[in-house]
């Protein structure tokens, strides 16, 4: 029996060029694609699906969150994560959550099948890249995380969470960064996530405590 897969990416390009990929594995059956963290819980309900490959910066949900969920709503589900984040706080809450594979964008494709059959098997399977982030000292420790959370935030992300904490607009702080207002909700997202908040209010107290926004 084949292993059927999700590919949950909001890039229809990438999901279309991943979709060739795995489909020249016998063993591989594509059963759907999804752009969305929303589209993909309601698709994992519809469909039978054996591995989800989540990318973790779609638009609406969080990566962790849509992991969360399709985990509690699926237990037999395994989940790999396609990411091009090489960043320590998205592999440690992730594989608390119980993903089962993260592997980056740039890897190959063979690197991208293993994973796939080895979180298939029950097994986890990382980076080559990103594994001696596995043996950190801090990985499991979530403690770390609460004595400096700034450091959480990558120096894009501090500059979103600033300009956000001023009160400026998605479409202001894309003009100002000369980035897209889309990226600019990636970024809002990534930070609500990281710093566990849950509105623009805490955003700005947030900002306040650390520093970060400057009063004449």
């Amino acid at each position: 029996m084949r292993i059927r897969l999700l590919i949950a990416d909001d890039h229809a390009v990438f999901r279309s060029g991943l979709r060739a990929l795995l489909e020249h594995e016998e063993e591989f059956q594509v059963v759907g694609e999804t752009g969305s963290g929303v589209d993909t819980l309601r698709l994992l309900n519809e469909k039978e699906v054996d591995v989800l490959l989540l990318d973790i910066s779609m638009p609406g949900l969080p990566g962790q969150r849509v992991a969360r969920e399709a985990l509690r709503a699926h237990p037999g589900l395994s989940i790999v994560v396609l990411t091009m984040h090489e960043d320590e706080y998205y592999l440690q809450e992730l594989l608390r959550v119980g993903v089962r594979g993260y592997v980056l964008k740039k890897s190959t494709g063979s690197e991208l099948v293993q994973a796939i059959r080895a979180a298939h098997r029950g097994n986890v399977y990382i980076d080559p890249t990103l594994a001696e982030l596995v043996v950190s000292p801090y990985v499991g420790r979530p403690s770390t995380r609460l004595k400096d959370p700034m450091a959480l935030l990558t120096p894009r992300e501090k500059e979103v969470c600033t300009l956000l904490a001023y009160g400026h607009t998605n479409a202001e702080v894309a003009e100002k960064l000369h980035i897209s207002d889309r990226t600019v909700e990636t970024h809002r997202t990534n930070i609500m996530a990281k710093l566990d908040l849950k509105s623009r209010a805490d955003l700005v107290r947030y900002a306040i405590d650390n520093g970060m926004l400057k009063f004449d």
